[in-house]
Order: C-alpha cells, then sequence, then structure tokens
C-alpha cells in the first residue's frame, strides 16, 4: 500500500491496502467499490459523455453509501488515459457489479474488510 503525503491511498489490485483497512474500520463498513463510469465497454468515449455518465455513477453510489470518494485510475504503462473514479464505501458485491454492469463497465475493483482490491470481472 502507498499512501502520499497528502493522504490519497492507492489501491493495487491483490496487495492489502492498509490505509483501506483502517478506513473501513472507522467508518464501520466492511466492504468498498472502486468504479468508473468513463469509457463504457472499453471505448474511448468524448468528455462530456463522461462527465454526464460518473454525476450519474455518484447519484447511483450515494444512494447505496455515505461515503464516497473521488478517485484516479491511472494505466501504469500510459497506454490507457487516466479515468476519473469512485470508491464508494459498504457496497456488496452484488449491488457492485449490478451497478457496474448498468455503466457498461467491463470490470470493477471490490474488496471486503480484508482490505485486498480484486479485479471482478463484468462480462
Amino acid at each position: 500500500m502507498q499512501t502520499d503525503r497528502d493522504g490519497r491511498i492507492s489501491l493495487r489490485v491483490g496487495h492489502r491496502s492498509a490505509r483501506l483497512s483502517t478506513l473501513l474500520q472507522t467508518t464501520g463498513n466492511t466492504c468498498a467499490v472502486y468504479i468508473t463510469a468513463c469509457n463504457p465497454k472499453s471505448r474511448i468515449t468524448p468528455l462530456a459523455e463522461n462527465q454526464a455518465a460518473m454525476a450519474g455513477l455518484y447519484e447511483q453510489l450515494s444512494r447505496q453509501s455515505l461515503f464516497i470518494y473521488r478517485g484516479e485510475s491511472i494505466d501504469p504503462s500510459g497506454k490507457w488515459p487516466a479515468e476519473e473514479s469512485f470508491l464508494a464505501l459498504g457496497i456488496d458485491l452484488l449491488v457492485a457489479k449490478s451497478i457496474g454492469r448498468k455503466f457498461g463497465q467491463n470490470a470493477i475493483v471490490w474488496m471486503d474488510s480484508a482490505a485486498i482490491p480484486r479485479l471482478v470481472l463484468l462480462r
């Protein structure tokens, strides 16, 4: 787990995040989803469409969670553009998968109380 000096959480699939674990515990949650609505079906989409989709995603997540944090997904290889994302606490796997499918995503990142991000394919 990496935490920037400003307190940001860096999530890596398959690697436990102590900072996320602490966040889950202090908020009384046992799970979380990291999700985007950008570029559905892995097709580059115009900025305005991505922004509208992200607004819809935030609205959907806010019905399920009191704890939503903005994030940015960055491809370490630099081949895919950075995507605005949300970390939403307290959303169980079935609901998270449903939301991901609703927004045309191929995958989401989901974590249980062990705070180990795992990639969940939706196709």
